[in-house]
């Protein structure tokens, strides 16, 4: 069943559709023209509509006091005691409805503390009756963190249960390893007269006496060359041999 119907020029339709959406959202039932069967005419099911509305919303403008079908609706909803007066542009509704008090929304935004829109929710309180309000749609589950997120979590897990370990180690005693010792300095050389080597001393019978000079070596006495022997080849020596032979052969 429609708790509210609402009239309007289609030139102020964005501020009916805030408007309707906010009544919705108290927990009324809404209709409005959108909804209007293609099939249907329009004068029957606007008339039965407002006839089965508790409350009916007439939202005024310079282009809905013009408007032949609104007058018609607003005059209908005004004879059954069902009507509640918007503006949208500042405008009083024309005659002979100005005669009825009506809510100026022309800067309203959805504001729930706005003038203009706690006259409406009163009028409809009064009219219709309270209503729950709507439940606001459940929100969307947060997606699932992809698996890079997973394994980035673990690593940083793991790096503070490894902190951590050290850090237990470190109170328990094991501490941090000591210092190795200095090295130890090596002795200091000697120095050099020192390592020098003492002179040997002089001969017995000879100290504080010049030493005598060396002694000139004498030439070893040269021996008269003899003349080397001429080296026959030994072929050549075979035949002298031979001819030799030969020679005293024939003497003999």
């Amino acid at each position: 069943m429609v708790d509210v119907f609402i009239s309007y020029s289609k030139a102020d339709g964005a501020a009916v559709r805030r408007l309707a959406d906010a009544v919705r959202q108290l927990g009324y039932e809404v209709w409005w023209d959108e909804e209007l069967p293609p099939h249907l005419s329009y004068s029957d099911v606007i008339a039965e509509r407002i006839g089965a509305a508790k409350a009916a919303i007439v939202v005024w403008s310079e282009a809905a006091a013009a408007s032949q079908w609104v007058r018609a609706e607003a005059d209908l909803a005004r004879n059954q005691a069902k009507l509640i007066q918007a503006s949208v542009d500042g405008r009083m509704p024309p005659m002979p409805f100005n005669q009825i008090q009506f809510a100026a929304i022309g800067d309203w935004r959805g504001e729930a503390d706005h003038q203009g829109w706690m006259k409406i929710k009163a009028s409809l309180a009064a009219l219709v009756g309270p209503r729950e309000a709507a439940a606001p749609p459940p929100a969307a589950a947060p997606a699932a963190p992809h698996r890079w997120h997973r394994l980035l979590i673990a690593v940083i897990a793991f790096a503070f249960l490894f902190i951590a370990a050290a850090g237990l180690y470190a109170w328990l005693g094991g501490g941090a390893p000591e210092a190795p010792p200095p090295p130890r300095a090596m002795p200091a050389a000697p120095p050099a007269e020192h390592l020098a080597e003492p002179a040997p001393a002089p001969a017995a019978g000879q100290r504080g006496e010049p030493a005598p000079p060396p002694r000139a070596a004498t030439a070893a006495p040269r021996r008269s060359a003899k003349p080397a022997r001429a080296q026959v080849p030994p072929r050549l020596d075979e035949l002298r041999r031979a001819r030799l032979r030969a020679r005293y052969g024939r003497r003999r």
